[in-house]
């Protein structure tokens, strides 16, 4: 018979110890990599929320002189300020407020404005985050809050009259109406798959 000998090294207590220490820095290299990578997503997930500009700061801003290239939304009681842009989706992605259906509505026209905008958009630069979630705080908009909107070198004042959430396929709120309104929209907390937070506002005096 043909013996096989056993080539493995026998596990000596030495050896054993080095297993076990180097399995103890595996693990503690993975609790601080879960850390940092846990802070670094609550900080990212916050951060739009933080320096906020109070709306104080915001009604000061919206009082300045407007200018006529330039068109902006404010929503002072949520800390809302963004500049307006027409075009095609990509302008979410510059911190923009879309304007959707320019010839749905306007201030001058009438009709059903329509305006959208990021609520929350991932990213490695919280910076970046910031500055793209322009609506991260519209799902906070009451009713009888002041809306600002500089348009064509004008300012016009609206009054929130409605604040709702509808499913993603809600395409009536981006219907033309007989009397002047304006539409604000944005995904829901959950995401564009889970529903849009819609703030319907009315001119006021």
């Amino acid at each position: 018979m043909i013996s096989i000998k056993n080539n493995r090294h026998k596990s000596t207590p030495r050896s054993r110890q080095i297993r076990y220490g180097k399995k103890l820095y595996l693990l503690a290299f993975l609790g601080i990599a879960l850390l940092v990578a846990g802070a670094y997503v609550a900080y990212i997930l916050f951060s739009p929320t933080i320096q906020k500009k109070s709306p104080e700061e915001i009604k000061a801003i919206a009082q300045e002189p407007v200018k006529q290239d330039k068109d902006a939304i404010f929503i002072p009681a949520v800390g809302v300020q963004a500049e307006i842009a027409q075009g095609d989706s990509s302008i979410l992605d510059k911190g923009l407020a879309w304007n959707r259906l320019p010839k749905q509505g306007s201030p001058v026209s009438g009709g059903n404005m329509i305006i959208t905008g990021h609520s929350f958009v991932w990213g490695l630069d919280p910076k970046h985050v910031k500055q793209n979630s322009i609506f991260y705080d519209l799902k906070n908009t009451k009713v009888g809050d002041e809306v600002l909107i500089n348009w064509q070198g004008k300012q016009y004042k609206y009054a929130v009259q409605e604040v709702k959430q509808v499913k993603p396929n809600a395409v009536e709120i981006e219907y033309q109406s007989s009397k002047p309104r304006l539409t604000i929209y944005t995904c829901t907390p959950g995401g564009s798959a889970d529903g849009r937070v819609v703030v319907v506002a009315v001119p006021s005096s």
